[in-house]
């Protein structure tokens, strides 16, 4: 009972981010976008440091493309994405949807590029690993497509294991 609860402790529903998160998770991408431009616009950092307060921008910023993309806007989409790079340079999430955007697209060398930068940029993050076998199959690299998302599986259990070790 209690983990149910747990998963709306980190960001009250409340709250414009809860909100926009909220309907993200819901697949209301218009309720989504207007409640991540208006947290984007008022411009209150409720960090406590610059650098945090620029980590929450590109996210904001990486959240709203995620919900333009839901929306077909993909030119406003891959502006959002490279928007939240110029915040914070080689932000993992900006550089997978980027590469996602190129998949879509067709151009998988692009999206290849792409996930492995943000490979690079954080070699925990178990979603660009997934994409990356994804683009790896879809340009005949299948053994490089296994390894990927052997990796993916490794990192996922990893991150499992922590979450369940005891504090």
């Amino acid at each position: 009972m209690f983990r149910f609860w747990r998963r709306f402790a980190s960001c009250s529903a409340a709250s414009g981010r809860g909100r926009a998160l909220a309907a993200l998770k819901r697949r209301d991408f218009e309720r989504a976008e207007r409640e991540l431009s208006a947290l984007l616009e008022s411009d209150r950092a409720a960090a406590p440091s610059e650098k945090a307060a620029a980590r929450e921008r590109a996210f904001l910023l990486n959240k709203r493309g995620v919900a333009r993309a839901g929306l077909r806007r993909l030119e406003a989409a891959a502006g959002d994405f490279a928007a939240a790079l110029d915040v914070v340079a080689n932000y993992p999430p900006a550089l997978t949807n980027l590469g996602n955007l190129s998949f879509e697209g067709g151009a998988f060398d692009a999206a290849i590029a792409r996930y492995e930068a943000a490979i690079l940029a954080d070699p925990d993050y178990a979603v660009a690993y997934v994409n990356l076998a994804a683009a790896y199959k879809r340009a005949g690299r299948v053994d490089e497509a296994v390894r990927a998302l052997r990796r993916a599986q490794r990192l996922d259990a990893t991150s499992f294991l922590r979450r369940r070790r005891p504090r």
